[in-house]
């Protein structure tokens, strides 16, 4: 066995076939990161120390300034920098977006405004179903139609006259609904109303049958009636279109020269 001292060795490598296959090597090797650090960037050691205080986000970017030659006093200014303008940038979009919201909040409200103010001026008219703009619609059309919707709701509402207050004059009654417009307790009161001139009418009838047939008096009420039964309308209207003929006009004279 030989012990070799005073050997310096300049380079060790790993062969496949070693020359001497029983030789033992001890090995250390020591972290120089921060002196290659030191020594590339040229950092003092308050600056290292500055440094290994920092965020590895903080030392990666700082790294990156400084490879490009920057020192590290200028590479943290330029990281300054870069924090100041992203800052800036900040409060710029934050101003930006604020003008946006403002502008945003005012359109909207001119738009309520245009659309409010829309709604009050255009008028409608339902032609078949459907509402129309009454500005599309040529003026006598218009009229023309305006006057038929008219002289629909008077049909309907003599309709209703009729049917609710049989025993009113059909003017009277289409007056009174159109007053009380739709009201049930004064429409119930009419009504009432209306069954007491029935009663009063069926007492008048029944002293007429009891009467003498050849007086004028009971021969007028008897067409009237008669009048009243086959065109389905009230004894006032009834009343009314005997009294226009000759035959009517004759007995309602008579009963006037039995009176005198």
């Amino acid at each position: 066995m030989h012990l070799l001292k005073q050997l310096e060795l300049d380079e060790l490598s790993l062969v496949d076939r070693p020359a001497n296959a029983s030789a033992k090597v001890a090995l250390f090797k020591r972290d120089s990161e921060e002196e290659n650090m030191e020594k590339a960037y040229k950092m003092s050691d308050a600056e290292m120390e500055e440094m290994d205080k920092m965020s590895d986000d903080l030392k990666a970017k700082l790294r990156g300034y400084m490879d490009k030659g920057y020192t590290f006093p200028e590479a943290k200014k330029m990281m300054d920098e870069d924090d100041m303008k992203k800052a800036d940038e900040d409060i710029s979009l934050e101003a930006e977006l604020i003008a946006l919201k403002e502008e945003n909040e005012s359109l909207r409200k001119e738009l309520g405004e245009v659309v409010e103010k829309k709604e009050e001026i255009v008028e409608t008219i339902e032609v078949n179903g459907e509402m129309v703009v009454k500005a599309d619609i040529p003026e006598p059309v218009l009229k023309a139609l305006e006057e038929a919707k008219v002289e629909k709701q008077m049909i309907e509402l003599r309709k209703k006259a009729e049917a609710e207050l049989p025993h009113f004059d059909v003017e009277v009654a289409m007056s009174l609904l159109d007053v009380i417009k739709g009201d049930a307790k004064v429409l119930e009161a009419l009504k009432g109303a209306d069954a007491a001139f029935a009663a009063a009418m069926d007492e008048v009838g029944e002293k007429v049958v009891e009467a003498d047939m050849s007086d004028p008096q009971s021969k007028l009420d008897k067409m009237v009636d008669a009048y009243a039964e086959e065109h389905k309308v009230n004894k006032y209207a009834a009343f009314d279109a005997i009294s226009k003929t000759a035959e009517g006009k004759s007995l309602i004279a008579k009963t006037y020269e039995k009176d005198e």
